[in-house]
């Protein structure tokens, strides 16, 4: 028996093609806010990195189950304030266009955010990384998708 395509069938397709797309895009955007914004921190200090990068691998790992080795990550950074202020970077009111030295279309913030960059210094993964804090205030670069979500933080940019 053939199947018959009706114009309500592709309609359907359609939309469950959109949403699926919207969802991937959405798991990006909660990710990336996982990885790299907190809006309160407490401390910012070494204590603070500790914590705060045990609790993001273990929460990534629990989220987005990743058949990787469990490592320390060498480098992260904490960007602080409110997330509006960071997702209006992908838009023309809180960002600019900005290409990497590898020829990457990203966004430039037009403003300066406090961040906290935490720098793996020893220990076993996964409970015993330690890490460096460095308190900062800077212009951040961040790749967005077509959304205008961030998805993408560029460490060593700025």
């Amino acid at each position: 028996m053939a199947l018959k395509v009706t114009p309500m069938l592709l309609l359907l397709l359609a939309a469950a093609l959109v949403l699926l797309g919207a969802s991937a895009s959405q798991e990006q955007y909660d990710r990336f806010l996982l990885q790299h914004f907190d809006a309160k921190p407490k401390g910012r200090d070494d204590r603070y990195c500790n914590n705060r990068m045990r609790y993001m691998m273990k929460e990534d790992r629990r989220r987005y189950p990743n058949p990787g080795p469990k490592v320390c990550k060498e480098t992260n950074t904490f960007i602080h304030g409110n997330s509006d202020d960071i997702k209006a970077i992908c838009t023309s009111h809180g960002g600019r266009n900005y290409v990497t030295r590898t020829r990457q279309a990203m966004r430039q913030s037009l403003r300066p955010f406090q961040i906290t960059t935490c720098t793996w210094h020893g220990g076993k993964p996964l409970d015993n990384c330690q890490y460096r804090a460095a308190r900062d205030s800077r212009m951040i670069v961040i790749a967005c998708d077509k959304h205008e979500h961030p998805v993408h933080f560029a460490e060593s940019q700025i």
